[in-house]
């Protein structure tokens, strides 16, 4: 498959991005290190340019996204994506610089600008580190931020250290740390799933390592699909993001895999009740090769945490499962039904992460990252019975000797590449191109099977699903700073996109034919180019403004998003920022809304009758930052244009094809978020609250009246806090969250066939009129390192989640055979305890070093 990315700007803009380029590349420099910065007439002092790369002090692993500034000025810069940073306009003389970086103790180094002869060598140790008996702690600055709040508008940051300590189900997760954040809701169904600001998860822009992430949970949505051991930095853009990123109306979860310890060989091993996993660092001179692999048990051992969590995903059917039964537009068909049978599903998961890194000099990095993830699922068995009961047109009397066969299989595959070239052509200007592919494919067949005796008529009913999703993209990006207060930004971004969606319903039999409808097939292009200027006019100011412009042929058209934003460091402590823009997205996961028999999700492109989603970020924010905490406030707006509802409930008609079960509307969400983090001493840890609503509207439903969405919730307050005691490290978590809504049937009724059958019908209420109750959890957690005289380290954690057994409620289940309805609260996890072991082997300890030159 061959990709062409075409720059798609309007031939003036275009014009000017190639000038501004152009620009830039004349005012590079050559020497690297401690140079003098041009100096503009007029201007008495000197001024110099610091490089340098930021590091661990462990594995040696670059650090990016790191803070480097001075602590004389405001203005800070962050590191790329191989650790590096070139801060210009450095005054000569004794200066301190403050190097910082989420879950790490802060760094101040005391220099002399115009005694800098090369490059500085960072190191960064984690905010605590344990040698033998004794606690180390930076001796320069101690700050060990546990979530990194953005200077940046809606930018914040969890460090892995952090996801290990907070309380889990099973194991450390990171979409469950994220979820802990104000802009992610944490008060939903139980599962990890990301819900930022409103939006749907499949709005969010997911990457790992440059790979597009379709699907990103494991275990029916209770886990991510991730594995914390092989992730070392975790960004997470809540709106307003850069114009660097597109195709997504919502949010970005940039996430960067471990490249694993150059110099010395490491590995590290851990098991949970339910799954087992490793890592494995190897050196390879000029580079290193980081394995890392994770597969759940579940098929082989079932704990009795397993035996839990499967009844809560599976919807609280106590591990029954109960074969389709007739089907008809917008209701149930009456006879026709399954017996229910007990089962013992096979169910496992697994993942694999690889990463080869290669330095073929000290200006180029090449890496190739591999990942791939799969849940299975197989509920298959044997059902006794009779013919009659499994054929709805089977006559009256027939013979009852025939044993069906179900076949329950459910599998979810995830499995990407991606290759990366980085350069830092000099101090100021640095390129990194990206090419990677990415595929995601659910398969679902839930069918029963069988025949009669002496070879009678056979049978098959129930229904199958399949949809996959490529994805194959180019990325090449470019940063250029043109001076101290000028920073640009350019590239662009291609990709290819093949998705198909087919659902199979009803039966074979000698009287009932299936019915096949291919909801959807496609394939589109996007074609990217961006450009992005960052000035500080002042350095108390920063403005950046940017445009990306997308061409979609799919639909033939160019959509142009500009994007604003700006700070004003008031104080040393005090600073205002806030952010404009617009976003568009172009593959969207739609839900197939079933009242009854639970909703199911599956991926499209979009074309010229399901256009692409658009939105119009508006965000504003004031940061107050001391030493020891920091409180972070912000409000935003947003709306979307062309939400998507695929739902059967508004068209009756048995053979009406699919396309017209798609409702094009709008919705929009507002939101005000706190969150205040305490960062020293030994205890630390945040309390967020927001206050949101977020509504849809759709021409079709409900009158074209506005309703909550259904990721609509007023009120949520969440905090956590750790707690150093001696070799124990505490934790606990709580979340409140105000009832989401959701839509009910109020009433049914029956209408005689031709055949005489009674076909039966369901009336709903208003859509999402409809409130659960409040949501309301806590959990505490307990872990400690144990160390031996050798290289093994041992960690054990305790964790226990919902300890006050609070009965949330996931969903409501509705038995439309009793009159008057049966509601029934299917309850979300009670108090559930796990326990985590990891043990780490090191070729050496930890050992802290200041600074390296």
């Amino acid at each position: 498959m061959t990709i062409r990315v075409v720059p798609t700007l309007p031939p003036a803009l275009l014009t000017a991005v190639c000038a501004l380029a152009m620009l830039g590349v004349a005012a590079i420099p050559r020497p690297i290190g401690a140079q003098p910065a041009p100096v503009r007439s007029g201007a008495a002092p000197r001024t110099f340019t610091i490089t340098g790369v930021v590091r661990d002090s462990a594995s040696g692993e670059v650090l990016p996204n790191a803070r480097v500034g001075l602590v004389s000025s405001p203005r800070a810069i962050q590191t790329n994506a191989d650790g590096r940073f070139a801060l210009l306009g450095v005054p000569s003389g004794p200066q301190t610089l403050r190097v910082q970086y989420v879950g790490y103790a802060s760094r101040l180094l005391a220099l002399r600008a115009d005694t800098v002869t090369g490059p500085l060598s960072v190191i960064l140790t984690k905010a605590v580190v344990r040698l033998s008996t004794a606690t180390v702690r930076s001796a320069t600055d101690q700050s060990p931020t546990v979530v990194a709040i953005g200077r940046d508008v809606s930018v914040q940051s969890i460090s892995t250290a952090q996801v290990e300590a907070m309380p889990s189900i099973g194991e450390a997760d990171v979409f469950r740390t994220l979820q802990m954040l104000p802009s992610v809701a944490g008060a939903g169904n139980g599962g990890a799933s990301l819900s930022v600001r409103g939006g749907t998860p499949d709005q969010n822009l997911v990457l790992l390592d440059g790979i597009t992430v379709y699907h990103v949970d494991h275990f029916f949505g209770l886990f991510s699909a991730f594995n914390t051991d092989a992730l070392k930095d975790i960004q997470l853009y809540a709106g307003g993001f850069p114009a660097r990123y597109g195709g997504r109306v919502s949010s970005v979860i940039d996430l960067t895999g471990k490249a694993g310890d150059e110099h010395h060989f490491r590995a590290s091993g851990g098991a949970s009740l339910l799954s087992a996993r490793g890592v494995v660092e190897i050196p390879l001179g000029r580079g290193s090769l980081l394995l890392s692999g994770r597969r759940s048990y579940t098929d082989v051992i079932k704990s009795g945490l397993y035996s839990k969590l499967f009844d809560f995903a599976r919807q609280g059917s106590s591990a029954q499962t109960q074969a389709p039964v007739g089907f008809g537009g917008g209701g149930r068909r009456g006879g026709g039904r399954f017996q229910q049978a007990q089962v013992d599903p096979s169910f496992y998961f697994y993942d694999l992460n690889a990463k080869l890194t290669y330095r073929p000099s000290s200006k180029d990095v090449a890496t190739v990252s591999v990942f791939r993830g799969l849940d299975n699922l197989d509920q298959s068995q044997s059902v006794g019975g009779g013919f009659s009961r499994f054929n709805p047109a089977a006559p009256t009397g027939a013979p009852t000797g025939a044993t069906p066969t179900l076949n329950d299989l459910t599998i979810a595959e995830n499995m990407g590449v991606s290759g990366r070239w980085f350069r830092q052509w000099s101090s100021r200007l640095s390129s990194d191109l990206i090419v990677s592919s990415s595929q995601y494919t659910s398969d679902g067949n839930r069918t029963a099977s069988g025949g009669l005796p002496n070879g009678g008529a056979r049978f098959n009913f129930g229904f199958t699903e399949t949809n996959t999703v490529d994805d194959q993209t180019v990325r090449l990006e470019n940063i250029i700073d043109l001076a101290a207060w000028s920073r640009l930004e350019f590239g662009v971004w291609g990709t290819r996109n093949s998705v198909t969606y087919q659902f199979a319903v009803g039966g074979t039999t000698d009287t009932v034919q299936s019915r096949r409808n291919t909801v959807r097939n496609g394939e589109a292009s996007t074609r990217a180019v961006y450009v992005q200027h960052k000035w500080t006019p002042v350095s108390a100011v920063d403005l950046t403004t940017g445009v990306r412009s997308t061409q979609y042929d799919a639909t033939g058209a160019t959509f142009v998003e500009p994007r604003l934003s700006a700070g004003w460091q008031v104080t040393p402590s005090l600073r205002f920022k806030g952010a404009w823009g617009r976003y568009h997205q172009f593959v969207n996961r739609v839900e197939n809304e079933d009242v009854l028999q639970g909703s199911r999700d599956f991926w499209l492109l979009a074309d010229s009758t399901l256009r692409p989603q658009g939105s119009t970020h508006v965000i504003a924010g004031v940061l107050y930052e001391r030493p020891a905490w920091a409180l972070n406030i912000e409000a935003y707006d947003k709306t979307l244009e062309n939400a998507t509802l695929f739902s059967r409930r508004y068209r009756q008609a048995f053979g009406v094809n699919t396309g017209s079960f798609f409702f094009t509307g709008d919705g929009r969400a507002r939101g005000l978020e706190f969150l205040l983090e305490k960062k020293r001493g030994n205890v630390t840890g945040w309390a967020a609250y927001t206050l949101m609503k977020a509504t849809n509207r759709f021409d079709e439903v409900d009158g074209g009246r506005a309703f909550p969405s259904s990721l609509d919730q007023r009120h949520e307050l969440k905090g956590f806090v750790s707690w150093q005691l001696g070799k124990w490290d505490l934790s606990a978590v709580g979340v409140y969250g105000s009832g989401r809504p959701y839509t009910a049937p109020i009433a049914q009724y029956q209408i005689k066939l031709l055949d005489g059958r009674q076909q039966t019908y369901v009336n709903v209420s208003d859509k999402n009129s409809q409130r659960l109750p409040s949501y309301q959890r806590a959990d505490l957690a307990a872990s400690r390192i144990f160390e031996t005289k050798g290289s093994f380290d041992w960690r054990v954690g305790l964790s226990l989640y919902n300890i006050l057994n609070r009965r949330n409620v996931s969903f409501r289940k509705f038995d439309l055979s009793t009159d008057p309805i049966v509601i029934t609260d299917v309850s979300q996890l009670g108090f559930t305890p796990s326990i985590d072991v990891k043990l780490t082997w090191r070729a050496q300890r930890e050992r802290v070093t200041e600074i390296d030159r």
